[in-house]
């Protein structure tokens, strides 16, 4: 058997913009999954699942998964990216670790930026001990990691806050 690639999963939904921070070709290998339709926030979770059992089958190793949210804040909304980050978070630890960025426009607003840090600080928890870091980025901001992290100091996406 040959040895796997490694590479990066983009996930997008639907509204939201390419990440600002990443550069498609400094990441070597790289997959895209884009909601290209405004649907249940639910369907993004299927159009992964399929996507990333393909590429694993074809042997890619995801070893860095990247989440790039739009500013939605309803209680489907918030669910759906939930159920996706956890699978995209179990994916990692079963295939041996990995990083898992969550990341937003810097034009959403400070709500949006608050959901997104409290779920990462409890995905950050979840992994504690399954060698899978979990980080946000905010715009072109620097990333947010770890449990020592603050995650409070992400109270806004306005730029420079």
């Amino acid at each position: 058997m040959s040895e796997a690639r490694a590479a990066t999963l983009v996930v997008i939904e639907y509204g939201a913009s390419w990440p600002k921070w990443l550069a498609p070709n400094h990441y070597g290998h790289l997959a895209v999954v884009a909601q290209h339709y405004e649907g249940e926030p639910s369907s993004l979770v299927a159009q992964v699942a399929n996507r990333v059992a393909r590429l694993e089958g074809t042997g890619w190793k995801l070893d860095t998964m990247v989440l790039a949210v739009n500013g939605r804040t309803d209680d489907g909304a918030f669910a759906a990216r939930s159920v996706l980050s956890r699978g995209l978070l179990a994916r990692l630890q079963k295939s041996g670790g990995g990083d898992l960025v969550l990341t937003v426009d810097d034009g959403v607003g400070p709500r949006a930026c608050q959901e997104l840090t409290g779920l990462a600080a409890a995905l950050d928890g979840d992994a504690v001990g399954w060698a899978v870091g979990v980080s946000v980025r905010i715009g072109r901001q620097e990333p947010i990691q770890g449990l020592s992290s603050d995650w409070s100091l992400l109270h806004s996406c306005a730029p420079g806050a």
